[in-house]
């Protein structure tokens, strides 16, 4: 699967997902997060989150719904959350997409609108490996956090393959983020930039591009971790 074609896929299951947000923000739960010590980076995520709340709370009375007193929100925060990010997210990436091809982002689109926008300057896109790669990262990671909402979880598939570095069977494969990754939490290497050295460590991972013969394995249906 090519980079292009991976974007297209992370990008049309995110738009196909956006119906499912929205009939998921009801019913409510209550909310999680303190004011308290928050950081610059939690405080904006949480200012995203009061526009989003604004909007979806005229949505709300609009079909009638409306808060009494003290009880639950009437909008599941979690799922409202991750829409907002979404939004958002989708947003800033059809920004850099036009920057980078030098064209005018879509004045009051729909997030929907945005991604089949994206979608049909893939092909100008990908002349731009840079810019390829950052859509492919970003489309990936708004996939997962729309799947997360809606309660799926990602599959991993264990590979009958040894790790490079640690030589134990920990390989596992991440196709929606198209990545392999050594799940040994005790895998270690010698070079002295790598993630894994830091003092939480990272694990090792790897893009699928770089494993020839994961295509086949993969095909094979070799087994999905538990």
């Amino acid at each position: 699967m090519t980079t292009t074609d991976a974007i297209y896929e992370h990008l049309t299951a995110l738009r196909a997902a956006l119906p499912d947000l929205d009939e998921a923000l009801i019913p409510g739960t209550p909310r999680r997060w303190s004011e308290r010590d928050l950081t610059p980076e939690q405080r904006a995520r949480q200012d995203k989150l009061a526009v989003a709340e604004r909007d979806a709370k005229a949505a709300n009375l609009a079909r009638g719904i409306k808060t009494l007193g003290d009880g639950k929100a009437p909008l599941n925060l979690a799922v409202l959350d991750a829409a907002a990010d979404i939004t958002a997210g989708v947003a800033e990436l059809e920004d850099a997409v036009c920057e980078r091809l030098g064209i005018t982002p879509l004045v009051g689109a729909t997030t929907a609108e945005r991604i089949s926008r994206i979608i049909g300057l893939l092909d100008r896109v990908a002349l731009h490996e840079d810019l390829a790669e950052h859509v492919h990262t970003e489309a990936s990671r708004l996939r997962r956090a729309a799947s997360r909402a809606l309660g799926d979880s990602e599959p991993i598939v264990k590979l009958k393959a040894r790790c490079t570095i640690c030589r134990s069977l920990s390989l596992r494969a991440f196709p929606e983020r198209a990545v392999v990754a050594c799940v040994d939490e005790t895998c270690r290497c010698d070079n002295e930039d790598c993630p894994c050295g830091w003092e939480r460590p990272q694990r090792h991972t790897w893009p699928f591009d770089t494993w020839p013969w994961l295509a086949d394995h993969l095909e094979e249906g070799i087994g999905v971790a538990s």
